[in-house]
């Protein structure tokens, strides 16, 4: 046993032995980081893409930032207060609640239409009014267009929104082929 001990100590000495003299030859330097030159890099470069010009296009020569308006970048951020909301659905099936938001984005695309879940209520709600007289003209119009159980509904509204993004297309998988 002691002389395992002795050879396996013999061994482990010889191999640190090589691997001190392979390190002095240079063969470290596979390990070490590649150094390339600064040109490499330079002539990769490309200023433009970390360009913030403001570029002019457009059919009305408008100035924009990263493809959005200037005004949309300087407007106020979206906040929250308390507002009011016209309710025009409350019910306790999902699927009603769905189709009736469907139905009215697409009858009026303009405003924006929240789903509200309060279980086990599903309420459709529709705009942001700071005041309840702005509610009550779009309220008078709505109960007009078919939606009779309309009301105005205390709510936390958005202050300062984007714009309502466009409803996307609808494709008539009928006459695709045909």
């Amino acid at each position: 046993m002691k002389h395992l001990a002795i050879q396996l100590f013999v061994l482990l000495s010889a191999c640190s032995a090589v691997i001190f003299a392979q390190s002095s030859t240079g063969l470290d330097s596979l390990y070490e980081p590649r150094k390339e030159r600064l040109s490499t890099f330079e002539r990769s470069f490309k200023p433009s893409f970390y360009d913030t010009e403001v570029y002019l296009y457009g059919k009305n020569d408008s100035a924009r930032i990263f493809g959005k308006a200037i005004d949309q970048l300087t407007s106020a951020p979206p906040e929250t207060l308390q507002g009011f909301r016209i309710q025009i659905l409350a019910t306790n099936h999902f699927d009603e609640a769905n189709t009736t938001r469907s139905t009215f984005s697409l009858t009026f695309p303009e405003l924006w239409v929240y789903l509200v879940f309060e279980a086990p209520t599903y309420k459709i709600r529709v705009g942001d009014f700071s005041n309840r007289a702005e509610a009550k003209t779009l309220l008078e119009q709505f109960q007009s267009q078919g939606f009779k159980t309309a009301w105005i509904v205390p709510d936390r509204i958005i202050r300062n929104q984007p714009p309502k993004p466009p409803l996307p297309a609808v494709i008539d998988s009928t006459s695709i082929g045909n």
